[in-house]
């Protein structure tokens, strides 16, 4: 009797390290593959830059809006503006951003019918900027003094359209530090340097080619609007680069547990219909894995070793492949969320069910007091 569920208990673990064992790989040869951007040239007292315009779509933002736009206007460019984009918060974001030095364009109206509040945001303030590049980056971020300068030097230096920052993280809660270390590790094993998507919290674009190829406006209705408009781009011939922009800013994406699972659950939505069985696939560690542990234990209640140790060893494969990322997002202490990391995988795995049935059901997710639907 026992047979058949020591062998099945043996093949999903099994087919869990391998899964496993392909996500830490292949995240950690994307990771290595991608280039860094790279430090502030030699000053040219006759260089004329470019004028940027920095946008940053807020809505709700008050906890944090204040620390974006301080670290923004104490960046060390000789033309750039900085405009928050003031979407129908119920709060106070408004004034604070106004209180620390940015411009405010306040949003009264709700997004067009197909458009999505952060694409809707960002289209508006274009409309009313005037510049050479624009910078799209989110209300949670902050920014090095030399940030804006040596990504516009590197931009005109490779002569590129458009570039995208993949920003430090910010951990600080636990489940922060449980859930995005892991979350980043399997973001990057589905990522290809060749064929760079971007990330919507720091977006540098020359105004013209936004203004010809449409910009947010050809991906309104796109929940994962910085994927989007990267695929966009690509496919009219732009060239574009994803950079690793660790030392040039960071960003803090969720206050709380509540938030994070906000925000997740919204991503996996999004994400489920823009990767289909290619993100399923990516999904399945999670789904198989959250058994792990409950594995182990009835391997050791009911005399099976053989269960027990494979359960360890996917335990301790999963801890071993998250240390270099532990690092990178410099979670302490290392070693305990290492050890931790069933918690981590339970928590996505969570996430995952809730946003797959929610999106069967066609229930959406609620984010910033709007529905968003995949």
């Amino acid at each position: 009797m026992l047979f058949p569920i020591t062998l099945i208990a043996v093949t999903l673990l099994i087919v869990v390290m391998l899964l496993n064992l392909y996500i830490i790989l292949s995240a950690e040869r994307h990771y290595r593959q991608l280039s860094t951007l790279a430090p502030l040239p030699i000053p040219d007292a006759n260089k004329r830059w470019p004028s940027v315009a920095v946008i940053v779509p807020a809505r709700n933002e008050n906890a944090v809006i204040e620390r974006v736009v301080c670290s923004l206007t104490q960046i060390e460019y000789p033309a750039f503006t900085v405009t928050v984009v003031d979407d129908q918060s119920s709060d106070d974001t408004a004034a604070k951003a106004r209180r620390a030095g940015a411009a405010v364009l306040t949003l009264t109206d709700a997004p067009p019918s197909g458009w999505t509040g952060k694409c809707n945001a960002c289209e508006q303030a274009v409309q009313r900027t005037e510049s050479d590049w624009l910078l799209f980056t989110d209300a949670d971020t902050a920014h090095q003094p030399d940030s804006l300068h040596r990504a516009v030097a590197y931009a005109e230096t490779q002569c590129l359209d458009a570039l995208s920052l993949l920003l430090r993280q910010e951990c600080v809660t636990f489940s922060e530090k449980a859930v995005l270390p892991m979350a980043y590790q399997n973001y990057f094993a589905t990522l290809d340097p060749q064929s760079p998507a971007f990330n919507g919290q720091y977006i540098l674009i020359r105004r013209a080619v936004y203004e010809t190829s449409g910009g947010f406006g050809a991906v309104r209705s796109r929940v994962m609007e910085d994927v989007a408009l990267a695929e966009h781009l690509r496919a009219q011939g732009y060239r574009i680069a994803l950079l690793n922009g660790h030392d040039a800013a960071s960003v803090r994406m969720y206050q709380s547990f509540g938030a994070l699972w906000q925000g997740m659950t919204k991503t996996t939505l999004a994400a489920a219909k823009d990767q289909g069985l290619i993100g399923l696939l990516l999904a399945l560690p999670f789904f198989l894995g959250v058994w792990t542990v409950p594995l182990g234990i009835v391997g050791l209640l009911v005399g099976l070793p053989i269960v027990s140790v494979l359960a360890l060893a996917s335990i301790a494969l999963t801890g071993i492949g998250l240390w270099a990322w532990l690092a990178r997002f410099d979670v302490q202490p290392r070693w305990l969320f290492a050890l931790l990391n069933p918690v981590g995988v339970a928590i996505i795995w969570g996430i995952g069910l809730v946003a797959t049935t929610r999106s069967v059901l066609r229930l959406g997710v609620q984010w910033k007091g709007r529905t968003i639907r995949s």
